[in-house]
Formats: C-alpha cells, sequence, structure tokens
C-alpha cells in the first residue's frame, strides 16, 4: 500500500492575493526619464458607479452587512459599491470575493462589468478587461463625455496591463479634446509615460507608420527624449527642433514636466566636478572600476564639465572635500566607503552638492548630500514584493552564515512580515558543507521517513512509501553565490521541491558564466542590473571591449559609474519633478523623499542553461 504524510494545503484564492493598487500596477509602466504615475478612475473621476448609484456609505463592512439583510437582488447596488470601495483601496482580494457574492441579474448590467474589468485591471488579465468594456461600450450607444473619457482611461490601464503601450497611448490621445485645462497636464503625463516604455527605434519607426498628425506629434516628442535621454544638451537642441515643427501640437502648450524643465536643467549644469574615491590601498580596484565608468561616459557624450579626480585614501574626507570646494567644484561625485558617506551627513555644512556612491551606515542625510549606492537591501525589497504581488504568502529561506546572509535575511524577513507574509522555516548554510542533510530536515523530508518506519514498526507489515516534503511552503527564498546555488538547486529538486518557485538576487549569477555552469541553476528567479541582462547600450559595450575586468566581480562598479554620470545633470529634475525616472544600467532611478538613489532592477529566470529576462518596466 502507499502512503502520504502532510496534507496539501488547497489555496484556490492564492492566485488573486494581490496589494497592487490599480495605480500601483500603472506605476510598472511608467516612463524613464519623466514618469508620473497612471492611476484607474479614483472618487474625484465620474464612474459609471458613482454616476447611477448614491449611497450613504463608505464603510465595506457596513455595506456587506446591509446587503445581506435584504432579501435576493435588492443588496446588490450596497454590494457593487462595496465592490467599488475595495477597488479604490487596492483590496483587489477582497473586491472579487464581493463581485463574486452579487446575486444574478443586477439591474445595472453597465456597472457590474466596469468593476469586473477594472478587477481584471488589477490582475493583469488584459484581454478580459477590454472585452468586458467592449461589452459596455455595445450597451451604450450614446455616452455622455463623462462616461467616453472614463472607459478610454480603463481602455488605456488594460493596454497597460497587456503592455501594448502604443495602444494604451492613443486611447488616451484620441479623447485628449475632452480634458479640462486644470486636468490637462496629468492627462499629457500619463500618455507620454505610456510611450516612454518603447524605445526611440520602435517610437521612429510608429511615427512614420502614424495616420493623425496627432498621434505622430507624440510619438515623434517620445522619440527624442528616448533617443537623448542621456545627453540633456542634444535633447534640449531636439526638442527646441520638435517645438518648430509640432508648435500647434496639443502638447507643445503643455509639454511633460520632465521637458518643459530641460532648458533650466541644462543651464544651471556645474562646469567643475570633483570625483572622490579610493585609488590606492584596499579598495583601489573597485575605485577604479566606478572611475573608469565616469570617464568613459564623459567622453562617449564629450561633457562639458571639467573633472578634478580625487584619491579619497590620501587624507580626511572633510578636508579633501573643503579642498575640492575651495578648488571650483559645484558638484563632488563621491565618496564610495560608507564610513566617509556618514561623516559628510555629520558635517555642518557641505562646501558644495555631493552625489554619495554610498549610502549612510545609520540612514542619515541632508539635503544638500545624494546618496547612490549598490545596497543589497533594496534587491530583498524587491524579491519580497515581487513574491507577494506573484501570490505567494509562505516563504522558506536558505542563506550562508554569514554576515552578508544575515544582513540581507533580516532585510527581506521585515519586508515580508510587513507585507503580511509568513516565515515557515529558515535555514543556514556553511560553504563548503553537504546540503542534502540540510535541505532534507528544512523540507521535513526526514520526518516523513521516521513516521514511515515506526508505521512499519506498528504494524508490522512491509510497504511501499514514497516521502512526502513539507506542504505549507509556496516559495524558497536561496541567498548564495553561484557556486553554492549549483549544488543546492539540484538538491531541493531531489528531495521533492521541484514544483516549489526559487527566488535568488544578482548574487546568483555570474556575468557572462557558461551554459555548462548554468543549467544546474535552471528555474530561479532573481533580479539583477540591466547591464547584466543585456540591454543594449553602447557605453556598456565600449568600456567591456576595454576592460576584461568589467565581465566579472566588478562590474555592477563599472555600471556605477556610468549611471551617476548620467544622473547628475538631473539631480534637480528628480527632486522637483514627481516619478521622475532614469534608466540606467543599474537599474530604473527614482530620487526618494530622503535623497536616497532607489533601483528597480531587471527580472530574469534561468531556463535550460540560457539567462531569459523580463523586458524592463518603469516604476513600481
Amino acid at each position: 500500500m502507499h502512503t502520504n504524510d502532510d496534507s496539501i494545503q488547497q489555496r484556490s484564492d492564492g492566485h488573486m492575493q494581490w496589494v497592487l493598487h490599480l495605480g500601483t500596477l500603472l506605476l510598472l509602466t511608467t516612463l524613464i526619464g519623466c514618469s508620473s504615475s497612471i492611476s484607474p478612475p479614483s472618487a474625484s473621476e465620474p464612474t459609471t458607479a458613482q454616476i447611477t448609484t448614491t449611497i450613504d456609505s463608505n464603510n465595506i463592512d457596513d455595506l456587506i452587512t446591509r446587503a445581506e439583510r435584504r432579501s435576493g437582488t435588492d443588496g446588490n447596488p450596497l454590494r457593487l459599491r462595496a465592490a467599488e470601495i475595495a477597488l479604490d483601496n487596492s483590496d483587489l482580494a477582497r473586491a472579487q470575493l464581493i463581485i463574486d457574492s452579487i446575486i444574478l441579474p443586477v439591474k445595472d448590467q453597465t456597472q457590474l462589468q466596469i468593476l469586473q474589468a477594472r478587477l481584471s485591471i488589477g490582475m493583469r488579465d488584459a484581454s478580459r478587461a477590454l472585452a468586458l468594456l467592449r461589452d459596455v461600450v455595445a450597451n451604450d450607444s450614446q455616452p455622455s463625455e463623462a462616461t467616453q473619457l472614463m472607459l478610454a482611461r480603463l481602455r488605456s490601464q488594460a493596454y497597460l496591463a497587456g503592455r501594448s503601450y502604443l495602444a494604451s497611448a492613443r486611447e488616451l490621445i484620441y479623447v485628449d479634446h475632452l480634458i479640462n485645462e486644470r486636468e490637462r497636464g496629468e492627462h499629457h503625463e500619463r500618455i507620454f509615460a505610456a510611450l516612454l516604455n518603447l524605445s526611440a527605434r520602435r517610437l521612429k519607426s510608429h511615427a512614420e507608420e502614424a495616420i493623425t498628425s496627432g498621434l505622430r506629434g507624440w510619438l515623434s516628442l517620445a522619440s527624442l527624449s528616448r533617443e537623448y535621454e542621456n545627453d540633456p544638451m542634444r535633447q534640449l537642441q531636439a526638442l527646441e527642433n520638435w517645438g518648430r515643427v509640432w508648435r500647434h501640437h496639443p502638447a507643445a502648450s503643455q509639454l511633460p514636466k520632465g521637458l518643459a524643465t530641460l532648458s533650466q536643467l541644462v543651464a544651471n549644469q556645474p562646469r567643475v566636478i570633483a570625483v572622490m574615491l579610493p585609488l590606492s590601498g584596499e579598495h583601489a580596484t573597485t575605485g577604479r572600476a566606478v572611475l573608469d565608468g565616469i570617464l568613459a561616459t564623459h567622453f562617449a557624450v564629450n561633457g562639458p564639465a571639467r573633472i578634478n579626480v580625487v584619491d579619497t585614501a590620501t587624507g580626511d574626507i572633510r578636508q579633501l572635500v573643503a579642498n575640492a570646494a575651495r578648488e571650483g567644484a559645484e558638484l563632488i561625485i563621491g565618496p564610495l566607503l560608507r564610513e566617509h558617506v556618514t561623516t559628510l551627513a555629520q558635517m555642518d555644512n557641505l562646501p558644495a552638492p555631493v552625489l554619495a556612491l554610498n549610502r549612510t551606515s545609520d540612514n542619515s542625510g541632508r539635503p544638500d548630500l545624494y546618496q547612490f549606492g549598490l545596497a543589497p537591501e533594496d534587491e530583498m525589497r524587491q524579491i519580497a514584493h515581487r513574491a507577494w504581488q506573484e501570490g505567494h504568502r509562505n516563504v522558506v529561506i536558505i542563506s550562508p552564515a554569514s554576515s552578508w546572509g544575515e544582513r540581507n535575511t533580516s532585510t527581506f524577513t521585515d519586508q515580508w512580515l510587513e507585507l503580511g507574509g509568513n516565515l515557515v522555516a529558515s535555514s543556514k548554510f556553511e560553504d563548503s558543507q553537504d546540503y542534502s542533510g540540510l535541505i532534507k530536515n528544512l523540507l521535513k523530508v526526514d520526518q516523513s521517513e521516521q513516521r514511515a518506519t515506526e508505521l512499519r514498526r506498528i504494524t508490522g507489515e512491509r510497504f511501499q512509501f514514497t516521502p512526502r516534503r513539507r506542504q505549507d511552503l509556496d516559495f524558497v527564498l536561496l541567498l548564495a553565490n553561484p557556486s553554492q546555488s549549483r549544488s543546492i538547486n539540484p538538491t531541493l529538486a531531489f528531495f521533492y521541491a521541484e514544483d516549489i518557485p526559487v527566488y535568488s538576487s544578482s548574487h546568483v549569477y555570474q556575468y557572462a558564466d557558461s551554459r555548462i555552469n548554468v543549467l544546474d541553476l535552471n528555474g530561479i528567479r532573481f533580479c539583477d542590473i540591466p547591464w547584466k541582462l543585456n540591454v543594449s547600450d553602447p557605453v556598456r559595450d565600449a568600456i567591456e571591449s576595454q576592460w576584461e575586468s568589467a565581465k566579472g566581480p566588478l562590474t555592477p562598479f563599472y555600471a556605477l559609474g556610468v549611471d551617476v554620470y548620467r544622473i547628475y545633470p538631473r539631480l534637480q529634475q528628480m527632486k522637483e519633478v514627481a516619478n521622475q525616472r532614469v534608466a540606467g544600467t543599474t537599474g530604473v532611478l527614482r530620487l526618494n523623499q530622503n535623497n536616497a538613489i532607489e533601483r528597480t532592477l531587471m527580472w530574469a529566470r534561468f531556463r535550460d542553461g540560457k539567462v531569459i529576462p523580463t523586458s524592463i518596466v518603469f516604476g513600481g
């Protein structure tokens, strides 16, 4: 006979456990350069539900209680209102439950279809959302302007959810004439946001094929923004040329904010920059990789600023910064070491703005200190959000017994618990150990075997037995280097966890690793910098052809040098324009309220000895 232990927990609603607000979903498709959130209709934007239904409560529990007291379909208006509030509050799981509880037939079928479409957008089911919206249009032969606008916005969001960026922008362009002056700026930001998800080459191609001048003008504007996103001077020249050709275009009267401030940005560029890095001593190799990235980018665009290079290993960081300012530096890039950044944050006054290449050890800051680093904590938070968004709730963590492992495990766990996830178990390994015992114990396969042995002893019968792993986990977080992961990943499969998703950090992937070394990593999902995932970049290509070390462990530091040079001209713009983003080689970059640069990394998966990246999206 066969025996199985540990019942399998069924989670019929696992696929719909999302916390993404519809607006947050659309931040996934915000732009490079001048990004703004693209939100679903909110309480301030009329929807069919708000036009046709007036209910004197905004409390979901109260509405559901009142609905249950009514007989049959009489409670449906209250349920519909409760579902709308749940969607507005980003609670997609509860919205689904409420919609499923509605008793058919529904008097206001249009209202139900709109709510179902919004829910489908949140669940990234673009096809179903668009089908529902087509039904709404078919049932309303003479929609009001408010309804036309609302439906266009929903269709735009549905196309965004399906990554059909041109179609998303086109929906908004077609209703531009319905937008009042007060809302036109935000409407233009949404159009621009959708288009900037396309490459400059594709934007040019679409512009050549565009039938209407309105669409062609938008495509041309987005194309120049993408083509010259890393060279503000040339971007400004191209914008001025666009303005002469398209002076009657709707966008010309109200440019997206990132382009509207471009002339001021170019005029205020620093003329002298001090680059302060460790170029001798223990950290010299890292410092020189960053410097090479900075200088390669500088010469690639014929940068106008004079660059003074300072070795931070030669003296006290405070004195070096003061000396650089006396010699004319209007901006300081660096230092690289965390203790140096912390020292500068504690100074009474900085003689010049500082764009540091690390973060303070105590999370301190100041208005004239910008902090940009490669903190692994960024990756841990993104892994937590990604796993949560993909419907997982229960995690097992495998990490090295080291300070790096402890630091990353702690950051991930804090974020995971804050989201509402559950830490089922965790285990630490030593570098050279046999992983089979650790994995067997972690997955409770050994307990399964012990129970079978005990059952044989009690019954005195011999029977065929298949050991079972524990059934209370949704995914594994594996924090390990490539060598360790090549042993641990197959061991997980051997002990019956081959169907469990495995997530990891950039630490799992050695850039340009051979196919044979990647085979044992099959199935692992991980986040990493665009540089390593082969996003096209001419400066990256030039650096790799010049320095072989740019294809190894120093890769992120070359990328850091490239990105810090590209973002320094846009610091003030990133500070003043909400959701401003820059597409970098270390990720999509944005400046938060604490003057720290946050990185959104790309995602990829090992498959059949290859790294398969997911197209980068801009924003949350």
